[in-house]
């Protein structure tokens, strides 16, 4: 992608994850057509931090599952968080470790209902379709998933008070960071 304006950027994020938001909630709606805040949030999160460890092996021959290190990972993955923060806190300087450890301290209550390798073999496909089509490489995907994050987060915390704003961070922080860190499944469409 050329080197844009951040802000259109931003922009063209958010309307990527509004665009994306009924597919995701098609996938993990139940019988009554409610959503798990947890498991939404945290599906969210894992294509987000999906797209993270794109961005940065993107040649890996490891079985999908596989734990890995990356100091660019980490980096890049504090990088998100302080965006998630100015998106939804108005500041960045939140401990991490603070916002993870609300989300374990909530218990069973918030845990997603779905394995982490169920999102990334059911929708990675799609979420990255949909990135290439606004023109994202890996690494503008993980922002824009980002920007889903956020317009999730905000409407399951603050417009429908399901959840604990830190609570629901944390979810986030750990579901990105996760994903980020673990060998995926490859992609279908793999003429990247």
């Amino acid at each position: 992608m050329s080197q844009s304006d951040p802000l259109e950027k931003l922009k063209k994020g958010r309307a990527a994850a509004i665009e994306f938001i009924p597919i995701l909630r098609n996938k993990l709606a139940t019988r009554n057509g409610s959503v798990h805040v947890g498991t939404i949030l945290s599906a969210a999160a894992w294509l987000t931090g999906t797209s993270l460890y794109r961005a940065f092996h993107v040649k890996d021959d490891l079985p999908p599952g596989t734990t890995i290190k990356s100091d660019e990972v980490n980096k890049e993955w504090e990088s998100l968080m302080n965006l998630f923060e100015q998106l939804n806190f108005q500041k960045a300087d939140i401990p991490m470790g603070h916002l993870i450890l609300a989300a374990l301290a909530d218990g069973d209550k918030h845990k997603p209902q779905v394995e982490m390798s169920y999102i990334q073999k059911e929708l990675q496909d799609q979420y990255n379709g949909l990135m290439k089509k606004y023109g994202f490489n890996d690494l503008d995907a993980a922002r824009a998933g980002v920007v889903l994050c956020s317009v999730l987060f905000q409407y399951h915390s603050t417009t429908l008070k399901e959840i604990d704003p830190y609570v629901a961070a944390g979810i986030v922080a750990q579901g990105i960071i996760e994903a980020a860190k673990t060998v995926p499944p490859p992609l279908k469409s793999a003429s990247r």
